[in-house]
């Protein structure tokens, strides 16, 4: 999420436009959320395309719609515009190991997710099932906005479904199947850089692998293009 925060001014290089390397299954919501809005600002000042690696999906493609295209691998998987949520009960848990839990709390729903040692009760149950509707309305609603579908279109291809790139083309997910060759190609076609002229990619961020990375599953990188014709 800093990546973007910081990525946005680009002070030390006047970029023509950027290749958003996404390979990620998901994550946070409130992350994925925030990350599209900055790449949407992003988008605004200069040209955005992202290229999916082998897993694009939920919180991945939550980002890459915030590009003005997306170029997919054929066997990516993408989509799954959805939201998974839940609550744990682990009262049997802590009855079987002895421990005592009491909870002191003042509020209707103060409790809400705190309460891990019970079920919820049926206010808080209502509630849960409405911030998850809500989530996933948001979510499949800047999909409809972002890739310029009515709403009824995206909802046949959201509600948590997985597709491979090649699927993902003809149902309006992505705009091309290629790798980093074809997005670079739709940079300079956005920059109105001509397709015979070389550019020299740059990597302006490099995940690195670790198990919490993989746990976290939110990772890319960034390629620019600058009046230089360098492309990151």
């Amino acid at each position: 999420m800093l990546l973007f925060f910081k990525l946005c001014p680009l002070p030390a290089i006047p970029a023509t436009g950027v290749v958003l390397r996404v390979d990620s299954p998901g994550g946070d919501a409130l992350a994925s959320d925030l990350m599209w809005r900055e790449i949407r600002k992003l988008a605004e000042k200069k040209p955005v395309v992202a290229c999916m690696g082998d897993v694009a999906a939920s919180g991945g493609y939550y980002m890459s719609m915030a590009a003005q295209a997306i170029v997919a691998q054929p066997l990516t998987i993408t989509g799954s515009i959805g939201v998974v949520t839940g609550k744990f009960n682990l009262a049997e848990l802590y009855d079987r190991v002895g421990y005592s839990k009491t909870l002191l709390s003042r509020g209707k729903f103060a409790e809400f997710l705190a309460a891990d040692n019970r079920s919820f009760n049926d206010d808080e149950a209502a509630l849960f099932e409405e911030s998850a509707k809500f989530a996933y309305k948001s979510f499949r609603d800047k999909a409809a906005e972002s890739r310029g579908l009515p709403v009824e279109e995206m909802q046949a291809v959201a509600q948590g479904r997985v597709w491979t790139g090649r699927r993902a083309l003809t149902r309006k997910l992505v705009d091309a199947v290629g790798g980093l060759h074809e997005a670079v190609a739709l940079v300079k076609q956005a920059a109105g850089i001509d397709q015979s002229e070389k550019v020299t990619l740059m990597e302006v961020s490099r995940t690195r692998t670790s198990p919490l990375a993989l746990i976290g599953g939110l990772s890319g990188s960034v390629a620019i293009a600058t009046h230089e014709k360098v492309f990151i």
